[in-house]
């Protein structure tokens, strides 16, 4: 995979922010690309011992099932923003959002 030389971060419908991160060619009788999505954060408690205060919250506390999201592009009949937003994703610019840093006990 190669490296995006781009800051590209996305918010989904569940409120979980990714960075796109990579993308490889993928051998198919059509020009496709794949694209990884790195999790960088998510809606969820703060503080969940202490109120129930709620917001960005860092990537190492949700499962292994949501770290990253793949999709792939067919550049000559679609662009990344129109998958992006096909998918349910929406372009952001990460520095409106505060991202809480939540510690593992």
């Amino acid at each position: 995979m190669k490296k995006i030389n781009a800051e590209i971060h996305v918010i989904n419908e569940d409120k979980m922010i990714y960075k796109v991160e990579q993308f490889k060619q993928i051998g198919s009788r059509e020009f496709a690309l794949t694209y990884m999505l790195e999790l960088i954060a998510g809606w969820d408690y703060v503080e969940p011992d202490m109120s129930n205060k709620q917001g960005f919250i860092s990537a190492n506390m949700f499962t292994d099932e949501v770290q990253s999201d793949f999709l792939t592009v067919y550049p000559l009949l679609e662009s990344l923003g129109e998958r992006l937003k096909e998918e349910g994703y929406t372009v952001i610019d990460i520095k409106d959002y505060k991202i809480n840093q939540v510690k593992l006990v």
